[in-house]
């Protein structure tokens, strides 16, 4: 039977190696090994600690004259004891059998229980500091320096943390009161949102609320207040909606939920559009939407009253859910989701008709896939006029200052970055 550090170690290789889920690694892992089902506590701490701090335990490591670091198995066993040693859950007996697979020192380990993160980066300030306390590759840091965000510290510091769990529930059919007062009898304490009507953060009992009554009956669908925003800010009473980036179709349903007369959920890859009927039928929304197969980036329908523009992205507002991403994240790839969003949106601001709203929103906070897309994109399509929102519940993004961006260390949401377009 292998250690928890060992698997632990495994699923971190085979996940860089893949560029897929950390969770979704995880999950086929113990299926195919239910016997270890009792190590995925230890495992998901030791996972999660490992990704939102590899760089850190690089420096370390490399500090006593290991390495050269890489993604090989060998090398997360030696970050995943160091990690481990540094929470100071690391005992002698374990140290031992670790380290000798690792091939680092058990008494060095043993030596780095319970020292502080800050001791290892004395030598270092400025970005230098940050990138490697925090675990961001520099050129990241940099990006999100340039995009001037308020408290850049603290935001790294915000996004290597557990995030805030929010929840939309269909107030047309039940209130806050019924909804809290079932689902706390179930386990689970909401607590209503003071600017959106129909969200609520999930104080604890998330797992409750995904078994419950209400979760099957389509009463609440788990969806980030900073994402919930976009389709209020779309203003869809009354209108048709396209969002041909539509994914498991979230933001399509929630249109409809705030009284879109009709939607269609569009994507790219088959078995999101197969995600997006799955939502849309458990919602009981099936019958006023269409899903369809298509390319956002050549316009497949004739034009909308409103479309939602969420393209691909690096996520980076999302490492709270998934930190695994900065071990594989390159400065190529930010250049690459820039091309797509300008395409993407540049196609719907040119189809899109007179007097129609087109919001553009990506969870990342990177100022190349945010303010630098706005800005060009509004340059070449000259129709296309960026107007001030009817809600305003982030910061204004330096550069443009009509989009708004959402922080998780100021307003306890994922990052996000949300521009609202005219046609004219």
């Amino acid at each position: 039977m292998p250690l928890p550090e060992e698997v632990a170690a495994w699923l971190l290789a085979e996940t860089v190696r893949r560029k897929a889920s950390l969770r979704d690694t995880a999950s086929l892992y113990f299926q195919r090994n239910p016997d270890q089902e009792y190590m995925k506590p230890l495992v998901r701490v030791l996972t999660l600690g490992v990704a939102r701090n590899y760089m850190l335990l690089d420096h370390v490591l490399t500090g006593a004259g290991y390495g050269p670091p890489s993604h090989s198995t060998r090398w997360m066993l030696a970050r995943v004891a160091v990690f481990e040693a540094l929470s100071g859950r690391l005992k002698p007996s374990r140290a031992r059998r670790i380290a000798e697979r690792a091939e680092v020192s058990s008494e060095w380990l043993l030596s780095l229980r319970g020292a502080r993160p800050s001791e290892f980066v004395k030598g270092l300030s400025g970005l230098d500091r940050l990138a490697v306390l925090y675990s961001f590759p520099r050129w990241l840091v940099e990006e999100l320096a340039a995009a001037k965000i308020t408290r850049l510290e603290e935001l790294l510091r915000a996004l290597n943390r557990d995030p805030v769990r929010w929840l939309r529930f269909d107030r047309r059919r039940v209130s806050f009161e019924e909804l809290a007062r079932r689902l706390a009898a179930r386990g689970a304490v909401l607590r209503r949102d003071r600017d959106l009507p129909d969200v609520a953060e999930v104080v604890s009992g998330a797992q409750a609320v995904t078994r419950s009554p209400e979760y099957r009956e389509g009463l609440v669908v788990f969806q980030d207040k900073a994402s919930a925003l976009v389709s209020w800010l779309a203003e869809p009473g009354g209108r048709s909606v396209h969002d041909p980036t539509a994914g498991a179709a979230i933001k399509a349903s929630h249109s409809l939920w705030l009284g879109a007369r009709y939607a269609v959920a569009g994507d790219l890859k088959p078995q999101r559009a197969r995600e997006a009927v799955s939502t849309l039928e458990r919602l009981r929304l099936r019958h006023a939407a269409d899903v369809v197969v298509g390319d956002a980036r050549r316009p497949y329908l004739r034009a909308s009253d409103v479309v939602i523009v969420d393209p691909p992205c690096s996520d980076v507002g999302r490492l709270q859910y998934e930190p695994e991403v900065k071990m594989w994240l390159t400065r190529g790839d930010i250049k690459f989701f820039r091309r797509v969003q300008v395409r993407m949106l540049t196609a719907q601001l040119e189809n899109a008709k007179p007097g129609s709203t087109v919001v553009y929103s990506v969870c990342t906070l990177t100022r190349s896939e945010t303010i630098w897309v706005a800005r060009r994109v509004a340059e070449r399509v000259p129709e296309a006029e960026m107007v001030r929102p009817s809600l305003f519940l982030g910061e204004p993004a330096a550069g443009a200052p009509l989009a708004q961006r959402l922080l998780p260390h100021v307003h306890r949401t994922q990052g996000f970055f949300i521009a609202v377009f005219r046609r004219m």
